[in-house]
């Protein structure tokens, strides 16, 4: 008896009754989270959410258009773990929280320093739903705040802060998106340092709390981004201002997009005589030498731009004049890279991979400075920097030029 067309029939009736969305979850009974921040008090984990409500954005029309009801609402919960305060959850909301949109996490400078990032990670890491691209954020202040601010141009906050990161990435080579599954593998490496930017209210928080604030032409409030947060291991050790942030970008081989302002001459000017220089593109090459028992890095810089404003009186025209502004840039990345250095010493945090690359090159020096309290001490740097104005957009000569020489008589 042949058996073969009972077993095709039975292969294709069987996946009919397997068949179907058996982990399936319907949307009405779901809690879309779009931003998480984590607090702490005491002795308990605070766990805030920014939740989104479908219905509320479905009647609005635009970008951030005022309506009737908020398009998110926030709730915390608290535990003596994440996990118990996530489970806490279900006292207070009629729905099963959902992490698969959850876009940004914001910790607060307590939870960083205090307890440290290694148990949220850990939490994070674990379940299949939360997403591993998520950005990291760090706050001064209470975490669970920065969810309650309203953006006239977005209807989600939580998304327009992932928007204003990357934003800001590009723009801005200071910045840089901290992306969950990153973040945990620099906090991981023995000799990297993660960082973190930090966001920040400007204004009235309660003023931009209230679905009034959309209807005002001028914001009561804004998040914007602050300094970077720097980490050894799993804790937050310091903080770098805007100018040293641009500086570990240097040594880090990140300058994409950068404006160097800078004076007219070496010696300083005065206050409206600054030029500005966009960077094009740039490239950082690290190497490392040993002379005398002493470690020295090399950190080679080149720069390529264009000079995007001036309130400079000079021909620019004249490759000796061009050739000086290039010095002047140059000595103003100098001094970022060096004080930028000086400053990650002081926190004791390798930042730029200094003793990665040390370890690649001189794998027995590496190994003493392993054995150092204070490693990055013995450590010195040589920048070698070089800048190079491709062009000065449409005109030559400064606009104050012209009009100085058509000044009535």
């Amino acid at each position: 008896m042949n058996r073969w067309p009972f077993l095709i029939l039975l292969l294709l009736i069987v996946p009919l009754f397997v068949t179907g969305c058996w982990d399936s979850k319907e949307l009405n009974s779901l809690s879309i989270i779009s931003a998480t921040s984590i607090d702490r008090e005491r002795d308990h984990w605070v766990v805030t959410f920014q939740v989104i409500i479908p219905q509320a954005i479905a009647t609005q029309t635009g970008g951030g258009g005022a309506g009737s009801q908020s398009p998110t609402t926030i709730f915390s919960t608290n535990g003596r773990t994440i996990r118990e305060a996530m489970q806490n959850a279900s006292l207070e909301t009629s729905r099963m929280l959902f992490f698969a949109h959850n876009s940004i996490l914001i910790l607060s400078e307590k939870v960083a320093r205090e307890e440290g990032v290694g148990q949220i990670l850990d939490f994070f890491l674990r379940p299949f739903e939360s997403r591993e691209t998520m950005s990291i954020l760090l706050t001064k202040g209470k975490a669970s705040d920065l969810l309650e601010v309203l953006i006239p141009l977005e209807k989600i906050s939580g998304n327009a802060v992932k928007r204003v990161i990357d934003q800001s990435q590009r723009n801005l080579s200071q910045v840089q998106n901290i992306k969950l599954i990153d973040f945990a593998a620099r906090v991981a490496d023995p000799n990297a340092s993660a960082m973190v930017p930090e966001l920040q209210v400007s204004g009235n928080l309660k003023g931009q709390s209230s679905l009034d604030a959309l209807k005002s032409p001028r914001n009561e409030a804004v998040i914007k981004l602050g300094e970077l947060g720097v980490f050894r291991r799993d804790k937050l050790v310091g903080w770098l201002n805007g100018e040293e942030s641009r500086g570990v970008a240097w040594l880090s081989n990140r300058v994409k997009n950068l404006i160097i302002v800078y004076p007219c001459s070496a010696k300083g000017g005065e206050r409206d005589s600054l030029s500005s220089f966009r960077v094009l593109k740039s490239s950082t090459k690290l190497s490392s030498e040993i002379q005398g028992g002493k470690v020295t890095m090399k950190v080679q810089i080149n720069a390529r731009g264009v000079l995007d404003e001036t309130g400079c009186k000079m021909d620019l025209s004249n490759p000796r004049v061009i050739a000086e502004q290039q010095r002047i840039i140059a000595k103003e990345i100098n001094g970022e890279v060096v004080s930028t250095w000086n400053r990650l010493r002081t926190i004791e945090t390798d930042a730029p991979g200094f003793l990665d690359v040390i370890h690649r090159e001189h794998p027995d020096e590496w190994k003493k400075l392993a054995q150092s309290k204070h490693p990055l001490d013995e450590i010195t740097i040589r920048p070698q920097i070089r800048v190079n104005i491709e062009h000065t957009d449409m005109i030559n000569k400064p606009y104050s030029t012209l009009l100085e020489q058509n000044k009535r008589p």
